[in-house]
C-alpha cells in the first residue's frame, strides 16, 4: 500500500489546530464549572428579614464592628454590644468585619467570631401565630394518625414586590417516644403582605407519655417553635 506522505503533512495542522479548540472548549466548560459551584456553595453566617436584629451575645466592649451593604450604600461603626442592636432595614448582602483587642488567656486562645462574616437579609418575613394554632383533632397516645391537620395563621410582610412565589416551610415534631412526621398540604406560598393559613398534614404516633415540641421552619431557615401547653397520655 503506498502512503501518501503530502496528505498526512496536510493533516497534521489540522489536527493540531482541533486539539487545541477542544483544549480551549474545556477549560472554558471547568471555569464556568467551577465558578457556578463556588455560587452555590456560597455559605452565610445568618440569613434573617428586612428589620431585623442579630443578638452577637454578650460582647466586649473593645470590640469594633464594620458593617457594610455596597448595593445599598450602608455602611456603619460599632462598638461592643452596639452589634446587638443594629437594625438591618435594607435587604442584601451585608459585610461584617470583627476586630477583637482583647488579650486571650491559654484556655481561650481563640477569638469569639470570624473575621469577616457575610449576612444575607431576605425581602420576606413570616412571623407564626401560635395563639390560634389549631388541630383536626386530639392528640393520644398509641394512636397512629395519618391526617391530622395542623393550622396555623402566619403573618407575612415583603419589602418589594420581586418575589410572587417560595416553597412552604417545613415543620418538624420532637419529643420522647415521638415518631410523627408533618408535609405542607400546599406545596408553594403566594407572597403578599398579609395573613394566611398554612396547613400541615401529620402522620406517625406518640409512643410514650410526652410533651410535644413543634418547630415550624420560616423561609430564612429559622426556627419559630410552639410548646403543646398539655400532655400527651
Amino acid at each position: 500500500m503506498k502512503i501518501n506522505h503530502n496528505l498526512l503533512i496536510n493533516l497534521k495542522p489540522n489536527l493540531s489546530s482541533t486539539k487545541t479548540i477542544l483544549e480551549c472548549f474545556l477549560f472554558f466548560v471547568l471555569t464556568i464549572t467551577s465558578f457556578c459551584a463556588g455560587a452555590q456553595n456560597k455559605e452565610f453566617y445568618k440569613e434573617i428579614s428586612f428589620d431585623e436584629k442579630i443578638n452577637f451575645g454578650n460582647v466586649d466592649s473593645s470590640t469594633k464592628w464594620t458593617i457594610s451593604n455596597s448595593e445599598a450604600k450602608v455602611f456603619a461603626s460599632l462598638s461592643g454590644k452596639q452589634i446587638n442592636d443594629y437594625v438591618f432595614s435594607q435587604t442584601g448582602e451585608y459585610e461584617i468585619q470583627f476586630q477583637e483587642t482583647k488579650k486571650h488567656s491559654d484556655e481561650c486562645s481563640h477569638p469569639a467570631f470570624a473575621d469577616k462574616m457575610i449576612i444575607k437579609v431576605n425581602s420576606v418575613k413570616m412571623i407564626f401565630n401560635f395563639s390560634q394554632i389549631a388541630f383536626s383533632d386530639k392528640i393520644h397516645r398509641g394512636r397512629n394518625y395519618e391526617d391530622l391537620i395542623i393550622s396555623v395563621p402566619v403573618t407575612i410582610s415583603i419589602k418589594d414586590n420581586t418575589i410572587e412565589k417560595l416553597s412552604a416551610p417545613g415543620l418538624l415534631i420532637a419529643g420522647i417516644g415521638v415518631s410523627m412526621t408533618a408535609k405542607p398540604i400546599n406545596e408553594n406560598i403566594e407572597i403578599k403582605n398579609g395573613v394566611q393559613i398554612l396547613k400541615y398534614k401529620v402522620s406517625g404516633l406518640v409512643n410514650t407519655e410526652s410533651y410535644l415540641m413543634f418547630d415550624f421552619i420560616d423561609f430564612n431557615g429559622q426556627v419559630q417553635t410552639y410548646n403543646l401547653p398539655q400532655i400527651i397520655n
